[in-house]
């Protein structure tokens, strides 16, 4: 490579990137944390060819990956979902459902099964007869 080229940003860069952020979106990652961890280029260079090959900035890629973790665990966790949310990289859950709404997503409390109200004993919820 010549002095006046630039190092050329592939699949297996954008493949690179994708595995980190995967990896790593509910620790508090930036873009600039994924480009120091996984490139040789510059952040605007990576970011600009990374929104061509996927259609997302580095930063909605984060965000898409934290929210695939809460739902993850909101359907398969009993945990609540506030903690859940904090898990996950957000600040609370008012920024995780804020962050659902944005991107068009159920919120995360219509993503829990609600309990069959109808399958409660109620015999056991009145006071016997005396």
């Amino acid at each position: 490579m010549n002095s006046g080229s630039r190092p050329v940003v592939g699949r297996a860069d954008i493949g690179t990137a994708l595995s980190y952020i995967s990896r790593h979106a509910c620790e508090g990652l930036t873009p600039a944390r994924v480009v120091k961890e996984t490139q040789q280029v510059s952040l605007p260079r990576f970011s600009r060819s990374f929104l061509a090959a996927t259609g997302l900035t580095l930063r909605a890629a984060i965000r898409q990956c934290q929210l695939e973790e809460v739902r993850r665990l909101l359907l398969r966790t009993e945990l609540t979902p506030d903690f859940i949310a904090g898990q996950c990289g957000f600040r609370g859950l008012r920024e995780a459902t804020r962050a659902f709404l944005d991107a068009g997503c159920e919120v995360p409390h219509a993503l829990r099964p609600r309990p069959d109200h109808a399958a409660v004993d109620t015999r056991r919820l009145t006071r016997p007869m005396q």
